[in-house]
């Protein structure tokens, strides 16, 4: 689950307002009763490690609360925001600590210095602020940049006194979060200078990096970013995070409401299920993700208010907590990347791929003598199932990953990323060219001239036979048997054939191919080689031919595959994903390895497609992909591949198996260039 590490607060005057839904706890008047109750009932639920509090004007009622938060060891971050926003008696200009007035800024500066004070009595190790209203650009921006360098002169001097204040405690200093607010002079707005992020950012970078004040930060409200706007109508997308990530201290995650005609429009903080809120499943899913893809581990606020008096704070609260759990449960939430990108050469850098060259032309003949030592398996699979790594497409002139037409033309790259998935002891093995697999011997041969183990011990080897069927040649259904023949396989060890057919029944190479085949698999037949057969039904385009993905054409076209040969006691079927895949399996008793078809550039939908097809039925019994293992956008090819393993071999769930992948990529990158000196 994403952002499980995070400490998880409650904004505690905003879901508990006070008796009736009264206001009475943001102006730090609530009855003893009430506010002992509603903050225990936070204190004692284990989902939350923190609280967010606000001002108590009652001395001993602030004892109490501060003996009780103590005794619960959960965090306390005092929120100052109320009193400022509250403004009681009007004796702060609304400017606030934002005001070029100096003598109204000195009286703003001093209220936050009490709340400081109160903060550190309630045992709080943050406090969230405000800046003070934005004045306006009617006159230029002179105003505003006036109120932005008075902002700068409090905020300096509020972290230096609550640093002040913590040598004298003996404790560590309060950090100070400036919250974001919106600039709207409308009803249930705020209209404050700060404010859009590209501002907060500016002046984070002075007082972090300049004035050097590490205990400043910036909070940012989810529920503020659709009311963010600077230069544009449309409101702030989860992608600013990354350009706030190095100030960013604390963030809240709430709903609010664009329809002027709404009663809550504006900043009301309602539940994420309030008919006019603005904020979707899919935006909180889109802030938890980018939070979760920058590394994000500091705290996460639910502030969310109730909007009527019939409205349960209890149930808001659960409401809360659902809605956020199934936002960070996603399965492209917790996928998320990152800034993570694999790098193929540093796993496998040139000078290791020059090495495969050199003993080419000077030691060709260790090519067979590896051969001849690898340790086979002594049965073909270990427990009924396989995952293969398949790598011959670039012998049938197919090159291309993605958009890019000869993605698989870099052969360091291609070899890097066959390798990466083939040291992992889970990967069962691959099915590729002559080609392939002889560099895998060679980059084998090093590793145990270094004093490495085998990584091709015990795998499957599977020899790709027939690729004569070159993507859009004239010739293309014609689909010869030009790589390895049976005899070739059984010399060099290799435990297994791959082949292929194309069924177009107006095509007469079609046919041909299918004859082939069937002579293919009785010369494996008499030297006892499974072989795993791809058929695959088609039809011409203006583009080439395509592959015809409808149970029906599966079921004929498995049909003639199950057929083929002399005997199919060897034979297993390759057969892609389609909907309804419980009556393609069911037309044939042979095995099945299911295909990971063109790469994607994301493995989340080949992982959903070999969950579902793992279970359409008992002869489903692995995978033989390629593109989407090798080929998974920036992702690291072993972690897919072992997540897809998982998948088979341990019956790993889909949440389970996208769990291991985003904790595993990028594990062990030295396996081969730490060892080949």
């Amino acid at each position: 689950m994403a952002l499980e590490k995070n400490p998880i607060s409650i904004v505690h005057f905003m879901a508990f307002p006070g008796p009736g839904q009264s206001n009475v706890v943001s102006r730090g008047e609530a009855p003893a009763w009430y506010l002992l109750e509603t903050i225990k009932s936070i204190l004692d639920d284990p989902y939350f490690s923190s609280i967010e509090i606000t001002q108590i004007k009652d001395p001993q009622l602030r004892k109490q609360v501060a003996e009780l938060l103590a005794a619960s060891g959960k965090n306390v971050i005092y929120s100052a925001q109320p009193v400022q926003l509250i403004n009681e008696e009007n004796i702060i200009a609304p400017t606030d600590i934002s005001s070029s007035d100096e003598l109204e800024r000195r009286k703003a500066v001093e209220r936050l210095e009490r709340c400081i004070d109160e903060a550190y009595e309630l045992g709080a190790t943050s406090m969230g602020l405000i800046s003070g209203k934005d004045p306006g650009t009617e006159s230029g921006l002179r105003l505003r940049n006036a109120a932005m360098e008075a902002l700068v002169r409090s905020l300096n001097e509020l972290c230096n006194y609550a640093k002040q204040k913590a040598e004298e405690l003996g404790k560590k200093p309060l950090d100070l979060c400036l919250e974001q607010f919106d600039r709207l002079d409308e009803p249930n707005c705020k209209n404050l200078l700060i404010g859009p992020s590209h501002e907060a950012i500016a002046l984070a970078r002075r007082l972090r990096d300049h004035y050097k004040q590490g205990n400043f930060w910036l909070l940012y409200d989810l529920s503020h970013a659709p009311l963010l706007k600077s230069n544009s109508f449309d409101g702030e997308d989860p992608s600013i995070l990354k350009e706030l990530a190095p100030y960013l201290g604390h963030v809240h995650v709430g709903n609010c409401v664009l329809d002027r005609n709404d009663p809550a429009f504006g900043d009301s903080h309602p539940s994420f299920d309030y008919p006019a809120g603005a904020v979707s499943a899919d935006d909180l899913a889109h802030f938890v993700m980018a939070l979760n893809e920058l590394g994000y581990d500091k705290g996460i606020g639910f502030e969310v208010a109730p909007q009527s008096p019939d409205e349960l704070s209890e149930t808001l609260v659960s409401k809360t907590k659902t809605f956020f759990d199934e936002a960070r449960n996603r399965l492209d939430v917790n996928y998320a990347m990152g800034g993570f990108a694999y790098s193929s050469r540093a796993f496998f850098p040139e000078r290791i791929f020059n090495l495969l060259t050199d003993l080419r032309v000077n030691k060709p003949q260790l090519i067979h003598e590896e051969a001849q030592k690898r340790k086979q398996r002594s049965e073909l699979t270990r427990d009924g199932k396989l995952l293969i790594l398949a790598c011959d497409h670039p012998g049938r002139h197919v090159s291309n990953v993605g958009s890019d037409p000869i993605g698989m033309g870099d052969r360091l790259d291609y070899l890097s990323r066959i390798t990466r998935v083939m040291v992992h002891g889970e990967v069962d093995g691959v099915m590729a060219t002559p080609d392939i697999i002889e560099d895998l011997l060679l980059i084998n041969y090093l590793v145990k001239e270094n004093g490495g183990e085998s990584f091709l011990d015990e795998k499957v080897l599977l020899g790709c036979m027939n690729r004569a069927g070159l993507d859009g040649a004239s010739f293309e259904m014609d689909d010869r048997m030009t790589a390895y023949t049976a005899e070739s396989m059984k010399e060099l060890n290799v435990d297994g054939a791959k082949m292929m057919f194309r069924l177009d029944p107006n095509a007469k190479y079609s046919g041909r191919t299918i004859v082939y085949c069937a002579r293919a698999i009785n010369d494996c037949n008499k030297y006892n080689l499974p072989v795993f057969l791809e058929p695959l039904p088609v039809e011409p385009t203006s583009t080439g031919y395509k592959v015809k993905m409808t149970m029906e054409d599966m079921v004929k076209t498995i049909g003639v595959a199950s057929a083929l040969g002399d005997s199919s006691r060897n034979l297993w079927l390759k057969i892609p994903y389609v909907e309804n895949y419980h009556r393609v399996v069911r037309a044939t008793s042979l095995p099945i390895l299911m295909l990971g078809g063109a790469s994607t550039g994301n493995p989340l939908g080949t992982l959903e497609q070999f969950q579902r097809g793992m279970g359409a039925g008992g002869n489903v019994r692995g995978a033989m992909v390629g593109r989407n293992v090798l080929y998974p956008g920036n992702d690291d090819p072993q972690a897919v591949a072992v997540a897809i393993s998982r998948m088979i071999h341990q019956d790993y769930n889909l949440k389970k198996a996208v769990s291991y992948l985003a904790s595993a990529r990028g594990e062990n990158m030295g396996a081969i260039v730490d060892r080949i000196k």
